[in-house]
């Protein structure tokens, strides 16, 4: 088996869910049922317990550290959460597979991806790395080529209601298939939609960037609830829709013949969201972060035909 894996699709699918189910099983972890395409494990198991609690001497699990203050996390993953992967190797481990998660590749900053570059480029035996991934114009393309990958679908619209109310069973019919258009295949978008407005944070999204002219005094209203305290979920879903419809019409104008048009939100894209991660690691303001967004949207909009 190859020792590096990219499980790639849109966020909030269950990438990460699907890599914790690798693992359990590369280290023992005992199945309950395996019925067609779904499996599950004993709760009761201690490896899976061991697991879930990060104590596993077989299993690390690499995300954003907790930042240094003020609480919360950072903003990205930092070279010493990857030095976290070479005390984890040199340890002593029980007999079988070491298994690393990273979650998510797109969090790497520069140095944590060159140093997980060197990890990869000799992987300790019997190891397995199971990093996701949303976007793979982020990671260095080194990194890609050392992975196999495994990319994965966004769930159906006919399947999306059922996984919401599993794990939200309070959900009435109605409100899960509801949200199920507007989620995108996302089960972890479907949450949030259920939870604190976000149906209507991403209806407005869609309103103001569908409009011709930016109506500014509703965008500040919009952007002062959001940036409340508690709202920090419903923010960023608001700033995530304004990346995808981007993304949306870069592919709708290069479908339709307009290369040009295409080639330019695509550029831009990119470029607003390298913008939104710096100001994410220097901690500027957020709603002014977005107000700048649009402004240029909206001026390159002007020069194109979309």
């Amino acid at each position: 088996m190859h020792h590096a894996w990219l499980l790639q699709g849109p966020r909030g699918i269950g990438k990460a869910t699907l890599a914790f189910a690798f693992a359990r099983h590369l280290v023992g972890a005992r199945w309950t049922r395996q019925v067609e395409r779904s499996a599950s494990f004993d709760v009761e198991d201690p490896v899976l317990r061991q697991i879930a609690s990060g104590a596993h001497p077989n299993v690390i699990h690499i995300q954003r550290g907790e930042a240094d203050r003020g609480g919360g996390f950072k903003t990205q993953i930092t070279v010493d959460e990857i030095r976290r992967l070479q005390g984890f190797f040199r340890a002593t481990a029980t007999p079988g597979w070491r298994v690393a998660i990273l979650d998510p590749a797109d969090d790497l900053n520069r140095n944590a991806a060159n140093a997980l570059l060197k990890i990869l480029e000799e992987p300790p035996a019997r190891s397995v790395f199971l990093i996701t991934n949303h976007a793979p114009g982020r990671l260095l393309p080194t990194i890609r080529s050392r992975c196999r990958t495994l990319r994965i679908a966004s769930l159906t619209s006919a399947a999306l209601p059922a996984a919401t109310r599993q794990l939200m069973p309070e959900a009435g019919g109605e409100d899960a298939n509801a949200v199920a258009a507007l989620a995108r295949g996302s089960v972890r978008q479907a949450l949030v939609l259920l939870q604190g407005g976000g149906v209507d944070v991403l209806r407005e999204a869609d309103r103001i960037l569908d409009a011709r002219q930016a109506d500014w005094q509703a965008v500040h209203g919009l952007l002062d609830g959001l940036q409340q305290k508690g709202r920090e979920a419903a923010f960023e879903l608001f700033r995530d829709r304004l990346f995808d419809r981007l993304a949306e019409e870069a592919t709708a104008a290069v479908e339709q013949g307009r290369a040009r048009d295409g080639a330019l939100l695509a550029a831009f894209s990119v470029a607003e969201q390298a913008r939104s991660r710096e100001a994410a690691a220097y901690n500027l303001d957020r709603k002014q972060t977005i107000l700048s967004f649009l402004d240029r949207y909206l001026a390159l909009r002007a020069g194109a035909t979309i």
